[in-house]
Parts: C-alpha cells; sequence; structure tokens
C-alpha cells in the first residue's frame, strides 16, 4: 500500500517558514556575537591578574548604546574595524551590489 501523496507548499507557505528560519538564525547569531564578545573581554580580565595572584572573574555587560557595528547585507555578519573593502572578508558579498544605507539621525 501507498500512502498518499503529500501536495508541494505554496510558496507562500515556503517563503513564510524560510523567512522565520532566517530570522531565527539571525537572532542566534546576533547572541553568540554577544557571547563571543564577553568572552573575549572576560578573557583580558583573567589574563591580567591581582596582585596576591589571584585571577578576577568579571563578566563582561552587554554592549548597550553607542553606535551599532556595520553589518554585511549579504551574511549579517558584523564587520571587523578598520577600512572597508569592496566585498565581505567573511562571505565575499560585493558590497557595490546594494545602495548605501542612509544614515539615521
Amino acid at each position: 500500500m501507498r500512502s498518499p501523496a503529500r501536495r508541494p507548499p505554496s510558496d507562500a507557505e515556503l517563503h513564510a517558514r524560510l523567512s522565520a528560519r532566517i530570522e531565527a538564525l539571525e537572532d542566534r547569531v546576533r547572541r553568540l556575537e554577544v557571547l563571543v564578545r564577553g568572552a573575549v573581554v572576560a578573557g583580558r580580565t583573567r589574563s591580567s591578574g591581582t596582585a596576591s595572584g589571584r585571577v578576577r572573574r568579571q563578566m563582561a555587560a552587554p554592549r548597550t548604546g553607542g553606535r551599532a557595528r556595520p553589518r554585511c547585507p549579504g551574511c549579517t555578519l558584523e564587520l571587523p574595524p578598520g577600512r572597508r573593502g569592496e566585498a565581505c572578508v567573511w562571505c565575499g558579498f560585493l558590497f557595490d551590489a546594494v545602495r548605501p544605507r542612509k544614515r539615521k539621525g
């Protein structure tokens, strides 16, 4: 006996599902970037011990306020500090492919 054939999802359903997955992945990337940034700062405080030789353990507070770091429109990862090249260092996205965003404010 064959199982009944599944109907292929409509384009709208497929688009909605993919959009939800992309949104969830972008959120996970943002949270991981905050954790990594905190771990880097915590590593710096651990490497500089106190006078008695004990190690201070201090959790880094998440960055609040200030200007957000620029992100690649292709992979949405934060771009490294310094002069921006023609393409993303992470995914190779060409920045000339999109118009520059207007600054807020």
